[in-house]
């Protein structure tokens, strides 16, 4: 943490608790150790961070006031965290101008030139009706929502699925035939998205290029 700097000058307002259904607004199930990144430039790290997928906030807790803040995000740059099974997650905040035109935190899956991205949103939705611990009816659940792009700065976001056909449709068809023959060699057969990260990052270091 910078010298003179304390966790109590972090703008953002306390988090309330988001409403009771299955599933899980959050992605990290509890707060793991973490830094912030300010648009300044400014690390603060040793932190406990959490991220709710819900509201695409970042929260993390106050020592201090033994509280649980959403910081602001037009006041940082990025976060990142290191999870339960001790991956880095790293998420920079990008102006999305698609449908929903708004600022995210992306998670950077894979950088460079071309970007792979993902959004992990989750969604509070309509599911059929459930008996919660308390004994009460519902219908609500959070269900994961999450997208994927390929990012370029000068040319934008291109949506990509997590499948071999997603990720070949993003090549002229002489290239598809090359990459099929890349995967093959490699032993690679898309069926996740750890599978989905590493097909992609064959293809760059093989020098192939993305049309958008």
């Amino acid at each position: 943490m910078p010298k003179n700097w304390d966790t109590e000058k972090i703008r953002g307002t306390r988090h309330l608790p988001y409403p009771s259904a299955t599933g899980f607004p959050y992605l990290n199930d509890r707060f793991s150790p973490g830094e912030i990144e300010f648009l300044s430039g400014i690390k603060v790290g040793n932190i406990g961070l959490r991220y709710s997928s819900y509201r695409d906030e970042i929260i993390y807790y106050n020592t201090a006031i033994g509280t649980q803040i959403e910081i602001d995000k037009m006041s940082l740059k990025g976060f990142d965290f290191t999870d339960a099974d001790g991956n880095k997650r790293i998420f920079r905040r990008q102006h999305y101008d698609g449908y929903f035109s708004n600022e995210r935190y992306f998670e950077v899956l894979g950088d460079g030139e071309i970007s792979l991205l993902a959004y992990r949103k989750v969604a509070l939705q309509i599911c059929p009706t459930y008996t919660d611990d308390s004994g009460k009816l519902k219908n609500m659940s959070y269900q994961n929502d999450y997208s994927f792009y390929f990012y370029a700065k000068d040319k934008g976001y291109s949506q990509v699925k997590i499948t071999k056909s997603s990720l070949l449709s993003k090549f002229d068809k002489l290239t598809q035939k090359t990459i099929k023959k890349l995967l093959r060699r490699n032993g690679v057969q898309i069926s996740d998205e750890t599978s989905f990260i590493h097909a992609w990052n064959l293809i760059k270091e093989n020098g192939i290029k993305l049309i958008f």
